[in-house]
C-alpha cells in the first residue's frame, strides 16, 4: 500500500466538531453529570492557587486561551481529555454553586488548593493585584458574569471516531513536545522586557565553581537548573516584594523585576555571589554542600546555606563554614523546615531566617 493510500485510509478515523461554549454552560454540564472528568485525571489537577488566579485573571482580561479537547462518551455526555487544569480551576472557583454543601474558606490552604470541592480564594493577580482575597461569592457580580459568559473553543471527538485514533489524540496531546522548565520559560519571557539580566544569569551560571558546588545532573543543567538556583538566591536576598505567593511566582516576579532593570547584577553583587560559591566549595567540596545526608540536591538546604553564607560571607572562614554546615544537617531547626509541606510560604521564610541566623553565630 502506498503512502497516499495509507494516509487516505486513516484520514476519516477521527471525527471532530469545533465550536465555542461559555464557561457557564460547561459548569452546568458538569453539575448535571453531562461533563465528566475521569477520577484518574482529576488526581492530576496540579495548578497551585497562584496559577489558578492567573487563569481567572486571564479570562477577566480577555487573554486568549487554547481550546479544550472533549470526547463524546457512549451515553452522549462529554469527557475532558485535554484542558484539565483550566476546567478544574473553573469548577473549583465556582464550587460553592456546584456543591451546595461546600463551605467557603477564609484563606486558601496549601493542602486544599487542588480540592475542587473547596471554593478558591484568589491571590494577587500579576496584572490585577486587587483580586487578592476574592472568591466567586465575594467578587463583584459584573466580574463574575464576565467569567461565566467568557467563551472558549471546544474541539470535540465524536463517538464515531476510531478508538485507536482517539487514543492517539490523547497520547499526542499529552506527550508531544518537550515541556519547558519554569526557568526556561522565565528566561524566554524575560527577554521581552530586557536582555541584560537573563544574559548575566546565564554567564554567571557557566562559572566552573558554581557548577561544581551545585553538582546538578546534566539534565537539570540543560533545563537551566543552575540559573534557577542563582535566581532563587538573588530573589531571597534582594526582592523588594514580601513572600506572598508560591515560590514559582516569587521567582517570576523577581525575574521580571530584574529584566526591567529595577535590579542590576552589579560587579559588586556578582563578586559577592561568586565569593559565596568559592567559600562553600572550599568548606564542603565535591558538590555536597546542598545535599542532605545520603540524598541528592536539596533546594531546602540551598535556601538555608545559600542565604546564610551570602549574608555572612565576609565573616566566615572555610573551617567555620564547614563546622556550621555539619551542625546544621543534624539540627532540629532544619528538620522542622523540610519534608512535608516544605514548599509553603511559611516554611520558605523560615529557611531564609534560619540561614541568616545560623551562619551569623
Amino acid at each position: 500500500m502506498s503512502v497516499l493510500d495509507e494516509v487516505e485510509r486513516h484520514r476519516n478515523d477521527i471525527i471532530t466538531d469545533t465550536y465555542t461554549v461559555t464557561w457557564r454552560e460547561l459548569i452546568s454540564q458538569y453539575k448535571d453529570n453531562e461533563l465528566t472528568i475521569n477520577p484518574d485525571y482529576q488526581r492530576l489537577f496540579r495548578w497551585d492557587v497562584d496559577q489558578q488566579t492567573q487563569y481567572i485573571e486571564s479570562i477577566l482580561l480577555n487573554i486568549p486561551s487554547p481550546p479544550l479537547f472533549l470526547s463524546r462518551t457512549d451515553d452522549g455526555g462529554f469527557e475532558v481529555i485535554d484542558g484539565l487544569q483550566r476546567v478544574s480551576t473553573l469548577l473549583k472557583f465556582f464550587a460553592g454553586e456546584i456543591l451546595p454543601v461546600a463551605t467557603d474558606q477564609s484563606q486558601e490552604e496549601d493542602e486544599t488548593q487542588n480540592d475542587i470541592a473547596k471554593p478558591s480564594v484568589l491571590t494577587e493577580g500579576r496584572i490585577v493585584p486587587a483580586l487578592d482575597g476574592f472568591t466567586a461569592a465575594s467578587l463583584p457580580e459584573s466580574l463574575v458574569r464576565i467569567i461565566k459568559y467568557a467563551r472558549i473553543t471546544v474541539i470535540l471527538l465524536e463517538k464515531g471516531s476510531n478508538k485507536r485514533a482517539r487514543y492517539e489524540v490523547f497520547r499526542r496531546l499529552n506527550r508531544f513536545g518537550s515541556l519547558l522548565s519554569d526557568q526556561e520559560i522565565r528566561n524566554c519571557t524575560a527577554r521581552l522586557l530586557g536582555r541584560e539580566f537573563p544574559d548575566q544569569l546565564r554567564t554567571f551560571a557557566a562559572k566552573p565553581v558554581v557548577r561544581a558546588v551545585l553538582g546538578l545532573s546534566e539534565e537539570s543543567q540543560r533545563r537551566m537548573g543552575i540559573e534557577e538556583n542563582i535566581l532563587r538566591l538573588l530573589a531571597m536576598n534582594f526582592s523588594e516584594k514580601p513572600l506572598k505567593h508560591q515560590i514559582r511566582e516569587f521567582l517570576d516576579d523577581f525575574m521580571e523585576f530584574a529584566a526591567e532593570g529595577k535590579f542590576r547584577l552589579t560587579p559588586e553583587i556578582a563578586s559577592r555571589l561568586e565569593k559565596v560559591f568559592q567559600h562553600v566549595h572550599e568548606a564542603v567540596p565535591d558538590g555536597n554542600a546542598f545535599r542532605l545526608r545520603n540524598q541528592g540536591f536539596s533546594t531546602n538546604l540551598f535556601d538555608v546555606v545559600g542565604t546564610g553564607v551570602f549574608q555572612n560571607v565576609d565573616a566566615l572562614g572555610p573551617k567555620q563554614l564547614k563546622e556550621r554546615f555539619e551542625a546544621l544537617l543534624d539540627s532540629p531547626d532544619l528538620k522542622a523546615l523540610i519534608g512535608a509541606g516544605s514548599n509553603t510560604r511559611k516554611k520558605l521564610q523560615g529557611r531564609i531566617d534560619l540561614g541568616k541566623r545560623w551562619f551569623a553565630q
